[in-house]
C-alpha cells in the first residue's frame, strides 16, 4: 500500500536480477566448463516469457522510465469444493478494502453466498498475466539455478554475504524458493463470510521442533516412523501413526504435509470454525502449495462419511455430515501434481466408555470414495502451474 517505495525496490530488484548474468559473464574463464552450462542456461531458459520480459523491463528501468505499473484487487468466491469464481478489478493504488467491496457488490449480478477473498495485486502493463511479486520470485528461481550451478562451478559452497533481513537470505545458494517469497501471503488478503457478513481473520502460528517435547510424544504414543519419499507411499505409514494418535486422544488435528522432490517441506495444522471456512481453508492451502511448488501432498483429517450418493427433495445432494446413516472416519488421502491419487478411510466408533474402534481400512478409487473434495482447489493450482510451465527444477 505505499506505491512510491514499492515502484523504487521493484526498479532495484529488476536491475539486479540482470546484473547476476552479467556478473558471471565477466567470471567466465574462472568458471570450470562455462561454456557447456551457461550455454544450456541461456537454451533453457532465454526463450521463457517471464525472462525476456526481466531483461526487457531492465532496459526500460535504465534506459526509459519505470515500469508502468496498474493496482488490481483479485476478487474470489467460494462456494463449495468446486464451486469457485475469480474477478480482476482495477482500483486506485490507495483504495482501501472496505472500499473496493462497496464498489463490487454494487453490482446487484455479484455472488452473495460462500466466502469473498480480496486479494491484492501489482500488475505490470507489459506483463498482465503476472502479480509483479510472483513474476520477480519466478526471475529469482531460474537465476539462483544459475548461480548454485556457477558456484559449483568456481568449486565454492558459499558467498562472502553478510546476515542480511529477512533471514533466510543467506550465503548459500538455494535452489528453491525463499520462505519470504510467499506468492499468496495472508497478509496481502482478507476474507468475508457473505453469509453471516463477517470478516475471517487469518492467524498463523509457528512451532519449532523441541526434542523434550518429541521424547513425550514417543512415550504418550509409541515410536512409529515415515519412511516413504514418495506420498502415495507414505500414506498408509500415516494412517498407522494416526491410529495411534486417535486411540489415545480420542481425537486427531487436521495435518497436511506438503512434499517436493521427494522430501517433507511443510507441515501445517489447517484449522477452521465453519463449513465456510473449511471452504476458505483448503482453498488458502492450495495458495500455499503455489507458492512452495509443492508437487506432492498428504492430508489425515477426521470426517463424516457415508457411502454412495444421497439427494434431498430438490435434488442437492446430502452431504455425509446431514446423513443418518454417517460414520465417522479417519481419513488420509495423498495426491501427486503428475496424477497419482491414494485415499484410505478408516471407519470407527466410540463405546460408552470412549474407547476408539476401528473398523477395516477402505481403500478404493477415489471416484468411489467421493473424499477427495478438499483437494480440488489443489488439483486446480497445479493444472494453473503447469500451464505456466511453473516447475521446480532439481
Amino acid at each position: 500500500m505505499e506505491p512510491d517505495s514499492f515502484r523504487m525496490h521493484l526498479n532495484s530488484l529488476i536491475q539486479g536480477l540482470r546484473n547476476v548474468t552479467f556478473m558471471i559473464q565477466k567470471q567466465k574463464a574462472e568458471l570450470v566448463g562455462y561454456e557447456d552450462w551457461y550455454t544450456r542456461f541461456v537454451k533453457e531458459v532465454g526463450p521463457k516469457p517471464l525472462m525476456r520480459w526481466a531483461v526487457k523491463s531492465r532496459n526500460r528501468v535504465v534506459k526509459e522510465s519505470d515500469l508502468e505499473l496498474l493496482s488490481e484487487a483479485k476478487i474470489r468466491w467460494v462456494g463449495n469444493w468446486a464451486v469457485k469464481e475469480e474477478r480482476k478489478f482495477t482500483f486506485p493504488p490507495r483504495m482501501s478494502s472496505r472500499e473496493m467491496l462497496g464498489a463490487i457488490f454494487a453490482d446487484p449480478g455479484n455472488p452473495r453466498m460462500g466466502v469473498v477473498t480480496v486479494s491484492r495485486r501489482w500488475v505490470d502493463k507489459a506483463l498482465p498475466d503476472w502479480e509483479l511479486l510472483h513474476a520477480t520470485r519466478e526471475v529469482f528461481i531460474e537465476l539462483s539455478r544459475l548461480l548454485h550451478t556457477a558456484h559449483a562451478a568456481a568449486d565454492v559452497s558459499l558467498c562472502a554475504l553478510d546476515d542480511r533481513e529477512p533471514s533466510c537470505v543467506t550465503p548459500v545458494i538455494d535452489e528453491q524458493p525463499l520462505a519470504c517469497m510467499d506468492i499468496n501471503a495472508g497478509v496481502r488478503q482478507e476474507h468475508l463470510d457473505l453469509e453471516d457478513g463477517f470478516g475471517i481473520r487469518e492467524v498463523e502460528h509457528y512451532l519449532k521442533r523441541d526434542e523434550r517435547r518429541v521424547e513425550k510424544a514417543r512415550e504418550r504414543y509409541g515410536s512409529f516412523s515415515v519412511t516413504a519419499s514418495n506420498p502415495i507411499e507414505a500414506a498408509p505409514q500415516l494412517m498407522e501413526s494416526a491410529r495411534m494418535v486417535l486411540k489415545k486422544d480420542k481425537c486427531h488435528m487436521p495435518m497436511m504435509w506438503s512434499y517436493r522432490g521427494g522430501k517433507i517441506i511443510d507441515m501445517i495444522s489447517p484449522n477452521f470454525a465453519d463449513q465456510n471456512g473449511k471452504y476458505l481453508m483448503f482453498h488458502r492451502l492450495a495458495d500455499r502449495v503455489e507458492s512452495l511448488r509443492a508437487d506432492g501432498v498428504v492430508l489425515v483429517i477426521e470426517a463424516w462419511w457415508a457411502q454412495g450418493e444421497a439427494l434431498d427433495a430438490q435434488g442437492q445432494v446430502i452431504p455425509p455430515r446431514d446423513r443418518k446413516d454417517r460414520k465417522e472416519v479417519l481419513h488420509v488421502a495423498a495426491a501427486t501434481r503428475d496424477g497419482e491419487r491414494r485415499s484410505l478411510l478408516a471407519p470407527f466408533s466410540r463405546t460408552k466408555l470412549g474407547k476408539i474402534v476401528f473398523e477395516e481400512t477402505i481403500t478404493g478409487p477415489d471416484e468411489e470414495l467421493e473424499v477427495l473434495g478438499p483437494f480440488l482447489p489443489i488439483f486446480e493450482r497445479w493444472k494453473q502451474m503447469d500451464e505456466r510451465e511453473e516447475r521446480w527444477s532439481s
